[in-house]
């Protein structure tokens, strides 16, 4: 046996015997590949149905040119293979867009990742939710380990290394959760400029029986599962900075990476990396249960409020229609559509929502019946017309605190 195949051999083996497990064990071949990425690949702002020509804000992030990048990005990310050649890349849903594939586990489960670097700088693979110990972190910092505790710290091109993580009890969705839970996992090498270039992706973690027996496994429990993330992805932050404005500005020698300007254009308001409505359709059917799993990551600008038109959902056991989504906040949220028809899902942070953050969703009728009236109260109406009036935001004309008039100079 090669040196190289033995050392593999000692790692993996270590990996399998550092956690016991009474469930199974999964096992996940993912390479990290640079690729091209088109945050608007239907050319226009599809909720208006306009070309990048009329829409003066689309093409502001979306149109290149001397100075501008435009839409197209070289991005690294996740991608899954069949097994440790790396030969066969495993197809994922288009409307996950440039996320990672879905990892996956139940509880009592051991995760193994195979993870392999075809890209051209160090990267790692980080989880949130499960268990793990040093030599499986993924995340580099001074932590006072050394030797193996820190080969998952930095994979180097062509590197390779094996991730262990397990799903205890003690990570357990409870009682009163969603069968399944909402996590992530990222590079944490510089984990915002990693991020940003890309590398990010949905994990969950599910009660015991939630999973059947397929490959990849399918939840039993729900018929559609869908994943989302809500971020203003900062190309500026991005490893391939220079190389994108090498690549998409006619003149990248007028580039000035410090212009407020250049700095907006490459800040993409986008839902698992599409802008303007360009996330490919996502379908399901009425009056069957849907999962969302939403997840937000980024800065202080990243704070979002998803709302979905015309269907409620399910979150921690309340109603709603908006769900509230944080910089490295997950949220679970369950649905069953009642009403057919083509459906946004949008910010409503204005910013956002003006900038493109915005995605439709398709209910199907699927030969369903449609669910029987059992609406049994009084129908209320109300008549309200819009009226243009002059309004005085301070009536009495003092500040009520201090007593001082609201006209004196300097207030």
């Amino acid at each position: 046996m090669k040196a190289g195949h033995l050392l593999w051999a000692l790692l993996l083996m270590h990996s399998l015997w550092s956690i016991p497990t009474d469930g199974a064990i999964r096992n996940y071949y993912l390479g990290i590949q640079d690729m091209q990425w088109n945050y608007a690949p239907k050319g226009r702002n599809v909720i208006t149905n306009q070309t990048l020509n009329n829409d003066t804000v689309a093409s502001s992030f979306l149109k290149s040119g001397k100075n501008r990048i435009g839409s197209s990005y070289k991005k690294t990310v996740y991608k899954e293979y069949s097994d440790g050649t790396y030969t066969e890349e495993i197809a994922k849903p288009a409307w996950l867009g440039f996320l990672g594939p879905l990892l996956q586990a139940e509880v009592g489960d051991v995760i193994l990742i195979h993870l392999k670097n075809f890209a051209s700088r160090p990267y790692t693979i980080h989880p949130h939710g499960v268990f793990y110990e040093k030599d499986s972190e993924g995340s580099l910092y001074p932590d006072g380990s050394s030797g193996y505790l820190k080969a998952d710290d930095s994979v180097p091109p062509g590197g390779s290394h094996v991730y262990n993580w397990s799903i205890p009890e003690s990570h357990a969705p409870t009682e009163a959760d969603p069968a399944c839970l909402t996590w992530i996992y990222h590079s944490h090498v510089d984990a915002p400029r990693d991020i940003a270039t890309g590398l990010i992706g949905p994990l969950i973690t599910c009660k015991r029986g939630t999973l059947d027996g397929n490959s990849p496994p399918q939840r039993k429990d729900v018929d559609h599962n869908f994943f989302l993330l809500f971020s203003v992805i900062d190309e500026n932050l991005s490893w391939h900075l220079d190389d994108n404005i090498a690549t998409y500005c006619s003149d990248p020698a007028s580039v000035d990476k410090e212009d407020g300007a250049f700095q907006d254009s490459n800040r993409m308001h986008a839902i698992n990396g599409f802008v303007f409505g360009n996330l490919p359709e996502l379908s399901m059917c009425a009056q069957k249960h849907v999962a969302w799993h939403l997840f937000g990551m980024g800065n202080e600008i990243d704070v979002h409020t998803a709302f979905f038109h015309g269907q409620m959902l399910s979150i921690r056991g309340h109603h709603t229609d908006v769900a509230n989504i944080f910089p490295a906040t997950f949220v679970t949220a369950e649905m069953v559509p009642q009403k057919s028809g083509t459906w946004l899902i949008s910010c409503e942070v204005n910013s956002h929502l003006r900038s493109g953050m915005q995605a439709f969703y398709k209910v199907d009728s699927c030969s369903m019946d449609p669910p029987v009236d059992q609406l049994t109260g009084k129908v209320r109406q109300y008549f309200i017309q819009a009226h243009e009036i002059q309004w005085d935001y301070g009536p009495i004309g003092y500040d009520g605190r201090t007593g001082k008039s609201l006209r004196e100079p300097g207030r």
